[in-house]
């Protein structure tokens, strides 16, 4: 009997493991961990802990593309990228969009920009860490379907373009 209900607790772990999507990608800053858990394909979790404890989590009901982190702001705490794809008001056709959070009081996730669109249409970005403040660097499809990298800088609410790089 002992044996049947080890193999039943291991056939609904191993089931469980392999039906459910779930994947994180992090990094460490002050001593605590930002990570993005992926739960499922159009669920994730934008969770900072520290010493064990969580401080701070943000869900995104949205399909995930995309997680990147810099010190946008310039103010030394990290700020977290996130690319999404979703309708919004002006745009209702679901698309790559950027989305911006900081660590409030250096703990707890909050929105910064919650990006509607960038110049063009949004194909993919990172974060330029190797400057003070980072700079977004975004590949974007013109109407001709042509691509273009842009660099911008975090501005006020917002990000504000800043120059062609070149392809």
């Amino acid at each position: 009997m002992r044996y049947l209900c080890l193999i039943c607790c291991l056939y609904v772990f191993f089931s469980y493991v392999t039906c459910h999507t779930f994947r994180t990608d992090s990094f460490e800053w002050d001593g605590g961990t930002l990570r993005l858990d992926h739960i499922h394909d159009s669920l994730s979790v934008i969770r900072y802990e520290k010493h064990g404890k969580e401080l701070s989590s943000w869900e995104l009901p949205y399909p995930v593309y995309r997680f990147d982190w810099g010190d946008l702001t310039g103010d030394g705490v990290p700020e977290i990228a996130v690319g999404v794809v979703k309708p919004t008001r002006f745009f209702p056709t679901p698309a790559k969009r950027l989305f911006l959070f900081k660590l409030y009081h250096g703990k707890l996730i909050r929105p910064l920009w919650l990006g509607s669109h960038v110049a063009h249409e949004l194909v993919d970005f990172h974060i330029e860490r190797d400057s003070v403040p980072a700079l977004i660097h975004t590949v974007e499809l013109l109407p001709d379907g042509s691509q273009v990298r842009c660099e911008y800088r975090q501005h006020g609410f917002g990000i504000k373009f800043v120059k062609l790089l070149p392809n």
